[in-house]
């Protein structure tokens, strides 16, 4: 079983701080099997958890209005960091990184990185190592980057799947990126970001990959998915009401420009976004201002073509497809 640095010490400060009796747990998937282990701290110091069953996707997923519904004090949010969002109750971010050197992995796979100059990303579980990580690419000959965070990310070099701004701030000083991390969707969001190529390191399984920005499967398969959704004249446009996943401004946009273009559009606002739901619409094409890995990762459980904003503006003849745009936040678009 993977390990996680749980951050009891913190967990303790924060509780005593705020006096608190009843204490909201909001954990992603990986981390439930933990829960025994979390909840030891709550039992030594006598305070009563509630456990939030629901989705938690991201530091956008908060659940600090359910916990204030369960009479709850705090909130305790694991494994992701701190989005700088307004919660209604006092919230505490257990990043949750893991103690995986990724040095080992990254010295094996250190003959496939065929460029100098190398900009160094990575998710907020591995962000405790990115500076040793330059070092040991500087004793090898190499000059490393390390990009600001962009608007959502709160560390350098720290990727978001709606936010590959530390990537783009050294595109134009880099050859390429050393991604360390478990997942593609990361590295392949910064190569298509960028239009530079990235080496992908696994530092639990060891595994590396070499991801180029003309990723010709999946734009054939965008591509594809775009066609499909011109042929159709009934648009639903996917707003969440995750605190920091509503796009309702965005929203309202699309479906003035998709009126304009001659289709019907309409809004449908959900806290998840289930396929098994939106299937019952029969809409001829859906648009998601949700979290903006669904249309690619839920691709295949949706009985319609699902676009990313980008992508409808392409439909819609307002942009063009290449260089391909990936789907990111802005503060305008949030309501």
């Amino acid at each position: 079983m993977l390990k996680y640095y749980l951050e009891e010490k913190s967990v303790r400060r924060f509780l005593k701080r705020y006096e608190a009796k009843r204490v909201a747990v909001q954990l992603p998937s990986g981390l439930r099997p933990k829960l025994p282990e979390i909840l030891r701290v709550f039992e030594e110091m006598g305070v009563e958890p509630v456990i939030i069953g629901e989705s938690c996707y991201g530091g956008c997923d908060l659940g600090d209005a359910e916990a204030r519904r369960m009479g709850c004090d705090v909130l305790i949010h694991y494994g992701h960091a701190d989005m700088g969002l307004k919660t209604c109750l006092p919230t505490l971010y257990v990043e949750a990184r893991m103690p995986v050197d990724p040095a080992d992995a990254i010295e094996s796979a250190l003959p496939q990185l065929d460029f100098k100059r190398v900009g160094l990303i990575t998710t907020v579980q591995h962000i405790s190592y990115l500076h040793d990580v330059a070092e040991l690419l500087r004793m090898h000959g190499f000059e490393p980057f390390i990009g600001k965070p962009g608007r959502r990310a709160k560390y350098p070099g720290q990727l978001l799947g709606c936010d590959f701004g530390c990537a783009r701030s050294v595109s134009s000083l880099v050859e390429g990126f050393l991604y360390f991390g478990t997942g593609e969707f990361h590295p392949l969001g910064a190569a298509l970001a960028t239009g530079k190529k990235v080496l992908a390191v696994n530092p639990v399984s060891s595994s590396s990959k070499r991801i180029s920005p003309d990723i010709g499967d999946f734009l054939k398969r965008r591509k594809a998915v775009i066609s499909r959704a011109a042929a159709g004249e009934r648009f639903g446009i996917i707003v969440s009401t995750k605190s920091g996943q509503t796009r309702f401004n965005l929203a309202t946009r699309l479906v003035k420009e998709l009126k304009h273009a001659g289709r019907t559009a309409s809004i449908l606002v959900m806290n998840e976004v289930r396929p098994e739901e939106l299937n019952d619409f029969e809409f001829d094409a859906l648009v998601c201002t949700a979290c903006p890995r669904i249309p690619f990762d839920d691709a295949g459980r949706f009985g319609c073509p699902v676009l990313t904003p980008p992508e409808t503006k392409v439909m819609l003849g307002k942009s063009k497809f290449e260089p391909y745009e990936m789907d990111e936040f802005t503060e305008e678009d949030l309501s």
